[in-house]
């Protein structure tokens, strides 16, 4: 118990430090500009068990993120976020109800497409500030499981002409998902450039036996306001 206080004490005095620090640079000016930044984004690897036995392990995970937004002032924004992102992974597959054979393993990757609308608070109007964020929006996953055996498809290219091979139909979840951030921020002067740096952790809703899922990330953002 002495110890949690101690820790809780610690942060306490670390995030009042930074916000005596962060008043000490210039003035940022924010309100009324839109921006644009892009980020790489890398994603925490985890192990998840579910229902029936099944398993799942997912390695870290790379991928680009692009935000735009508006500031309604120094401290506010919001706009909207995407996020592109694959992560291999390894699973176990329990059998169904009367299926006497064992469980399987399996090794895929699991490739991630997020839409969210979102919105920001920077606590400082300077240069420096940290800030908090939130957002909800939809999570598309393409799991790589095959639903089904190849089916022949053709395309037409320029100058070359028709050419025509297999595809695998896959399993692609579309899920509701939310997040929660929080992170620093530095605006360059007289530049229009900014820096954040991001933790942030979404929550992906796979419904039935699963339930909700969190994701725990971390991105670079490097942006541009006018």
């Amino acid at each position: 118990m002495e110890s949690a206080i101690a820790r809780g004490v610690a942060v306490a005095a670390a995030a009042a430090a930074l916000l005596v620090q962060a008043t000490a640079f210039a003035q940022a000016v924010r309100g009324g500009q839109y921006e644009l930044s892009g980020s790489p984004i890398f994603t925490v690897g985890k192990t998840q068990n579910f229902a029936y036995g099944g398993s799942a392990e997912f390695d870290y995970g790379w991928g680009l993120g692009i935000q735009w937004a508006y500031n309604f002032d120094d401290h506010w924004s919001a706009g909207i976020e995407g996020a592109f992102s694959g992560a291999d992974y390894s699973g176990t597959a329990a059998p169904g109800a009367g299926n006497a054979n064992p469980a399987i393993t399996f090794s895929s990757r699991a490739e991630t497409t997020t839409v969210r609308l979102a919105a920001t608070y920077n606590f400082i109007t300077s240069q420096f500030t940290p800030f908090v964020s939130a957002g909800v929006g939809g999570t598309w996953i393409n799991t790589r499981i095959q639903t089904g055996p190849s089916v022949p498809v053709c395309f037409w290219y320029p100058y070359y002409g028709q050419v025509c091979s297999g595809t695998v139909p896959t399993k692609v979840l579309a899920e509701f998902s939310y997040n929660a951030g929080v992170g620093v921020r530095y605006d360059l002067r007289p530049e229009p450039y900014f820096f954040r740096a991001v933790y942030n952790r979404e929550w992906v809703n796979f419904g039935g036996n699963t339930g909700t899922l969190p994701f725990d990330q971390w991105r670079i953002d490097f942006g541009i306001k006018f």
